[in-house]
């Protein structure tokens, strides 16, 4: 048995944890509320506690968040009893959370003038100099997506939110990085309110939204969902209380079909508002139809 396991882990010379896999964001009538799961998975172990909202020191009122294949880590030794303490520390190839961090915060502190597609090319380099060294660690990308990053700010003079979002991968033809399916979307107070998801949209649609999962949802939530109202008349708490309430469902749906990527642990929530940086904000797990 030991050779298959030392073939095992020498496949998977650079393992990736599927770092952020499920971020909420819901505006309201004083500011972006933003809330994300604290799991990763890595070797098939669920670690809870990496919480997941990078919070840069500008541009200001500006949150990121990486989803996917965030972390390339040197793969552990053998029969390491504990992999989620050795994830913890391991030695990193690749952190495109930290490469994100230092990006935005060499920006202005206005986030409008973000050069979003320097970020997604600094991105696309930093993959494809990791594939040029270690090729064989992507191979499994090729045709696929590896991350997605999502750059949410707020403007307190016009009460707008924009959420803009593109995904990295690696190119069935050409075997070369990409970046691919730019969005950008602004939210502003006479427009309907919403919930914007990123990371694990698929699993929320089929098993939350419409499935089991469902009961997990409160009925505050549900309504939300149904009813075209504009964000002016969305109040902070009902933001921060559906963006959390949609992230814990699909925490407790993955306890009966887990998801591709582990979704868990602890919830944050974070304000953007009118203070320059994010602020955490407390929420309550509301009671649900069943």
């Amino acid at each position: 048995m030991a050779r298959p396991f030392a073939a095992f882990i020498g496949a998977l010379l650079l393992c990736a944890t599927a770092h952020a896999t499920l971020v909420a964001l819901v505006p309201s009538n004083d500011g972006l509320l933003v809330a994300a799961d604290s799991r990763i998975t890595f070797l098939g172990a669920e670690c809870d506690g990496a919480f997941k909202i990078i919070e840069p020191a500008r541009p200001m009122r500006t949150v990121a968040l990486v989803t996917g294949e965030s972390i390339f880590v040197s793969p552990p030794p053998a029969g390491a009893a504990n992999l989620c303490r050795y994830v913890e520390t391991a030695p990193r190839r690749l952190n495109f959370d930290t490469l994100v961090r230092s990006y935005l915060e060499r920006s202005a502190d206005d986030p409008t003038q973000l050069d979003f597609d320097g970020l997604s090319a600094a991105c696309v380099r930093q993959v494809e100099r990791f594939r040029q060294t270690y090729s064989q660690a992507l191979r499994a990308f090729v045709g696929r997506d590896i991350f997605s990053v999502v750059v949410a700010s707020y403007d307190p003079a016009s009460q707008t939110s924009l959420l803009r979002n593109f995904v990295v991968g690696i190119d069935a033809r050409t075997h070369h990085a990409g970046a691919v399916r730019f969005t950008e979307t602004a939210v502003s107070p006479h427009d309907p309110r919403g919930v914007w998801l990123y990371g694990e949209t698929s699993y929320v649609d089929r098993y939350v939204y419409a499935g089991f999962g469902r009961q997990f949802l409160s009925p505050a939530t549900i309504g939300f969902l149904r009813t075209r109202i504009p964000v002016r008349d969305t109040s902070i708490d009902q933001a921060a209380a559906v963006a959390a309430n949609i992230v814990h469902a699909a925490s407790r749906a993955t306890q009966t079909v887990p998801a591709p990527s582990g979704i868990g642990g602890p919830i944050r929530v974070v304000l953007l508002g009118d203070n320059p940086q994010p602020e955490s904000v407390p929420w309550v797990t509301p009671p649900t139809d069943r």
